[in-house]
């Protein structure tokens, strides 16, 4: 529970590099652009829209302004309770109808009506993570600021905490896994597999 809930490019790591919000797009704009001409080897990205472009690079680890969440609830456990280390963990649940539109009505990740600092963006079904996850994002004008100290309309967004209690972390990835939630269907493909399966040998998984 120890991260806010703010984008990864608006951490400190990066933050403290850029001495504006202006300096810290920039590094942002570099930093996809340099995956979209990198990556080509493994996937052509140049043909796909914006929006599609930084879907990806948020899913591989680009530091991006989104900021991930899912319409499943069980999957959002399982997030929180992946790397728990013996400590308490949290779910956020917030409702997207506090967003004022959705991105299909955007430009590109930086074209902000003057009236949203926060966008909704429900993305294409590009990939099998993306299906699997029923993963969304919310956009962030100043990725600075964490979503729940973020104003909306005039009050602060709306954002429920739910403390998974540390005691009780390894039954509770039992019946995640019972629900058929875990590392194989989170992340399709042979990692996904064989990181389970290494898990449940561990005895990680009863």
């Amino acid at each position: 529970m120890a991260y806010k809930l703010i984008p990864k490019i608006g951490r400190d790591t990066y933050v403290n590099r850029c001495p504006s919000l202006d300096d810290l797009q920039d590094l942002e704009e570099q930093t996809m652009r340099n995956f979209i001409s990198m990556s080509v080897p493994y996937t052509d990205l140049r043909g796909m829209s914006s929006w599609d472009q930084w879907t990806i690079g948020q899913h591989h680890g680009l530091p991006t302004r989104f900021l991930d969440w899912t319409e499943n609830p069980l999957i959002a456990a399982y997030f929180a309770t992946e790397n728990a280390n013996d400590q308490d963990v949290a779910v956020y649940v917030t409702d997207r109808n506090q967003f004022n539109s959705n991105t299909v009505d955007e430009e590109d990740v930086f074209s902000f009506s003057a009236e949203d600092d926060v966008l909704l963006h429900v993305p294409s079904y590009i990939n099998a993570r993306i299906i699997s996850q029923k993963g969304l994002f919310t956009v962030h004008r100043n990725p600075a600021i964490p979503l729940d100290e973020t104003v909306l309309n005039g009050k602060a967004c709306e954002v429920h905490q739910i403390v998974i209690d540390h005691s009780i972390i390894k039954e509770f990835i039992d019946d995640l896994d019972w629900f058929g939630i875990n590392r194989s269907f989170i992340y399709p493909g042979l990692d996904g597999l064989a990181y389970y399966l290494d898990l449940k040998a561990k005895g990680g998984i009863s």
